[in-house]
C-alpha cells in the first residue's frame, strides 16, 4: 500500500504509455477491414466487397467479376486502365463497371466485328479509330446505347458534283439515290425543280448530277386584232370615187399566258385562256359604181388606173383564151381576168392590148404583162396609167379586186 503511495503516479503514467503502445500495435497486427463499392451500370444497389489490395482488378476479382480487355471501368467518372492501382492515401473505392458488348459493323461492304464497353457506339468507333465524317451514313444514331449487341452499317461518303444556278457545288454524299444526295447537300428539288438524272435515279457513275431550277409565271398578254375592210359598190359615186362609210377600229384579244423558265431563261410559253376584251370595227368603204365614160384623144375609156408594166415573151403555149400570144396580147391576174377576159386596155408606150391570159404573179397588186417578141433580149418595166377602153364588161362594178 505505502508503494503504491509511494510510486502511484509513475505507475499510472507506465500503463498509459503501455495501453497507447498496444493500442497502436493493434493496427498493425489487426489491420481495419477495407471495403469496395463496385457498381454494375444499371444496378441499383453496388457490391460491397472486402479488398486487401490496391489494384482494382483485384476487386472486381473479390466481386466474381470477370475484367475483359474491351471492358469499362471508371473512378469517379474517368475512365482506368485495368491495372490501375489506387495511389497511397487515396480513400476512393468506388469503381463503375460496364462490360463489353459485340459490335457487327459493315463498312462499305467489308464486316468488322470488336466489343467495346464505351457509352455510346459513337465513342466505341472512335476507340476502333473510325471517325464518322458528317455526311456518312451509319444504320443506327450515333447516340445509340451500348446496352446490348449491335449489328450497324457505315456507308461512307463520297463526292459529287452538283451543278445548280451556274455553280459547280462539290459536295460529300453517302446517298444511294440523286434526291436524298441533293437534300443531304442542302440542294433539294423544289415545286417544279427537276435533276438530270431524275431524283429517284441512282447516283450516276460519273458522280455529277444538274439540278434546273424551274419557275412558272402567269401574265396578261394584250394583242391586236385588225379590223377586216369592206368595200361596196354605191351607183350613186362615179367611178373612181371613195368614201369612208365606218371607220374601221382594231380588236384587242386578251390572254392568260403561264410562261415556264428554266434556269431563269424563259423555255415554253402556254396559253391558259384567251378572249375578245374589244371586238374589232370593220371599215367600210364605199366605191363609185356609177360608169362615166371619159376619152383620151380618139379613144373612150370608162376607167383609168395607176398599174406595174411588165412583158413577157414566147413561151410555145397557148394562152388562157386558148389562143397563142402575140403583140397586143395582155395578161393579167386571175381575179382582173375573170371580169376582163376580152376587153381591151390602152397602154402608153405599148398601144392597145386585149386580156387574153394570166400573170399569177400579178395577184394582189396593181399589175399587168405585155407580150412582145423581143422581151427576152429587151426586157422593161415601168409605171404608168392605162386605161379600160369601153364598153365595161358587164362584172364590173366600179373597181378591180
Amino acid at each position: 500500500m505505502n508503494f503504491i503511495r509511494q510510486f502511484g503516479k509513475q505507475l499510472s503514467i507506465i500503463f498509459v504509455v503501455m495501453g497507447a503502445l498496444l493500442v497502436t500495435l493493434s493496427f498493425f497486427l489487426f489491420p481495419a477491414s477495407v471495403y469496395a463499392q463496385i457498381w454494375l451500370e444499371g444496378a441499383a444497389d453496388p457490391f460491397i466487397v472486402k479488398v486487401d489490395s490496391p489494384f482494382v482488378a483485384n476487386w472486381l476479382a473479390e466481386a466474381g467479376i470477370r475484367l475483359y480487355p474491351s471492358d469499362s471501368v471508371r473512378m469517379s467518372g474517368v475512365v482506368i486502365p485495368h491495372d490501375f492501382s489506387l495511389p497511397p492515401g487515396e480513400n476512393n473505392r468506388q469503381l463503375l463497371y460496364k462490360p463489353a458488348v459485340p459490335i457487327n459493323l459493315v463498312v462499305d461492304g467489308e464486316t468488322i466485328s470488336f466489343s467495346s464497353g464505351a457509352d455510346t457506339l459513337a465513342e466505341a468507333l472512335w476507340e476502333q479509330g473510325i471517325i464518322l465524317k458528317q455526311a456518312d451514313q451509319l444504320s443506327l444514331s450515333p447516340n445509340t446505347p451500348l446496352d446490348r449487341t449491335l449489328s450497324v452499317t457505315l456507308q461512307r461518303s463520297q463526292p459529287i458534283t452538283v451543278f445548280s444556278n451556274g455553280k459547280a457545288h462539290q459536295v460529300l454524299s453517302a446517298a444511294d439515290t440523286v434526291g436524298d444526295a441533293l437534300a443531304q447537300a442542302g440542294l433539294a428539288l423544289q415545286g417544279l425543280d427537276f435533276s438530270e438524272p431524275a431524283e429517284t435515279m441512282p447516283i450516276p457513275d460519273d458522280r455529277s448530277i444538274r439540278v434546273v431550277r424551274v419557275q412558272e409565271e402567269i401574265t396578261i398578254e394584250e394583242t391586236t386584232i385588225p379590223y377586216d375592210s369592206e368595200r361596196v359598190s354605191d351607183p350613186n359615186m362615179a367611178v373612181g370615187e371613195e368614201q369612208v362609210l365606218q371607220i374601221g377600229v382594231n380588236g384587242i384579244q386578251t390572254s392568260l399566258i403561264r410562261v415556264r423558265f428554266e434556269d431563269g431563261v424563259e423555255v415554253d410559253r402556254d396559253v391558259i385562256s384567251q378572249e375578245v376584251s374589244l371586238k374589232p370595227v370593220t371599215e367600210r368603204i364605199a366605191y363609185g359604181g356609177n360608169i362615166v365614160e371619159q376619152s383620151i384623144g380618139d379613144l373612150n375609156y370608162y376607167f383609168a388606173l395607176d398599174v406595174r408594166v411588165t412583158c413577157y415573151g414566147w413561151t410555145g403555149n397557148p394562152t388562157s383564151s386558148g389562143e397563142y400570144p402575140s403583140y397586143g396580147s395582155v395578161a393579167v391576174s386571175p381575179p382582173w381576168y375573170s371580169i376582163l377576159k376580152g376587153s381591151q386596155i390602152y397602154v402608153p408606150n405599148y398601144g392597145t392590148g386585149t386580156v387574153m391570159d394570166v400573170c399569177p404573179g400579178c395577184t394582189g397588186q396593181p399589175w399587168i404583162d405585155v407580150y412582145t417578141d423581143e422581151c427576152y433580149t429587151n426586157p422593161f418595166s415601168y409605171n404608168t396609167t392605162v386605161y379600160f377602153l369601153s364598153p365595161a364588161p358587164p362584172s364590173f362594178t366600179g373597181e378591180l379586186p
